[in-house]
């Protein structure tokens, strides 16, 4: 079970997609109203949970997780993982919606569909894409207002966490994303290098040459080495331990990392998972102030 978990998540990176959602015309198409409280919304992902708490939106059900969950819905009927959802168990729950990450409509969507569970897709992909859906659900749901004051929540510690970085310090970074056997590079593209862009530093893989597109790309040592960059991030995802014991073994005995400026210069620095998942989340701005302080360390 462990090792197909960890084979689905590596397919979640691999077809991670922008989440799109069913727009609230569509919501209305189907004579779902989005407005009545007593719409019955499952949440599929502990993001889509916790964006959905913050915006006072009611939820009938809601994904289990190995990490925490706040405490105003832990007592919820738990539907299984965001990339395992137990059909059956939502189904008891007679949702009217299905609201989870779009990282993981390559893997579930279909089935989804098949089974005639009206689902929407909430883009989480960037930190941008995160204030987005925050808006749209606001919208979509009649909470207009607790959207404008988390999005104004945002905007506050955003600029405040921006306004002394200089944006002609032009620092090289290497994202080297983790999961269970598989090592890639994380683009501007995804939520981790999103921020990386905000923050004024240039990603490698903005200056490498891919038949490949998308978040996370494959890599070889010796493109990156051309690229030499200044600081190294590793980030790890699925299983965390095993996933990091990976990395600093191929560290450890692959000799080309020597090479790398950042190697030399002690600027190796692994991402706090709490922080830096595959999408992002409701806490963007605190990952946002802690990729600054990793990238203008003194």
């Amino acid at each position: 079970m462990k090792r197909w978990i960890a084979f689905m998540l590596v397919m979640m990176i691999c077809t991670i997609s922008v989440g799109c959602g069913a727009k609230g015309d569509e919501l209305k198409e189907k004579n779902i109203d989005t407005k009545n409280e007593e719409t019955r919304i499952v949440a599929g992902s502990v993001a889509v949970a916790e964006m959905l708490l913050a915006l006072d939106i009611p939820m009938v059900g809601r994904p289990s997780t190995q990490y925490g969950i706040n405490d105003k819905i832990k007592d919820l009927p738990e539907i299984g993982l965001p990339i395992n959802p137990d059909l059956e168990k939502i189904r008891s729950l007679r949702p009217d919606i299905f609201i989870t990450s779009g990282a993981i409509r390559e893997i579930i969507g279909s089935n989804f569909e098949q089974n005639g569970i009206h689902t929407t897709y909430a883009d989480l992909s960037s930190y941008d894409a995160v204030k987005e859906t925050i808006k749209k659900l606001g919208k979509d749901f009649g909470k207009e207002e607790n959207a404008k004051k988390i999005i104004e929540g945002f905007e506050k510690k955003e600029k405040e966490i921006l306004k002394d970085v200089d944006g002609n310090k032009k620092l090289k970074v290497m994202i080297l994303f983790g999961a269970p056997g598989h090592f890639m590079l994380a683009t501007e593209e995804s939520f981790a290098g999103s921020l990386i862009d905000k923050l004024g530093a240039e990603n490698i893989t903005s200056q490498v040459k891919s038949k490949y597109k998308g978040p996370y790309l494959p890599f070889s040592l010796e493109v990156a080495l051309k690229e030499n960059p200044d600081i190294i991030f590793r980030m790890y995802h699925g299983y965390i331990e095993e996933a990091r014991k990976q990395v600093q073994e191929e560290f450890r005995i692959n000799p080309q990392w020597k090479n790398f400026k950042a190697i030399k210069e002690n600027k190796v620095y692994d991402l706090d998972p709490e922080y830096f998942g595959v999408t992002g989340d409701m806490g963007a701005t605190e990952s946002l102030e802690k990729m600054k302080d990793y990238l203008y360390k003194k």
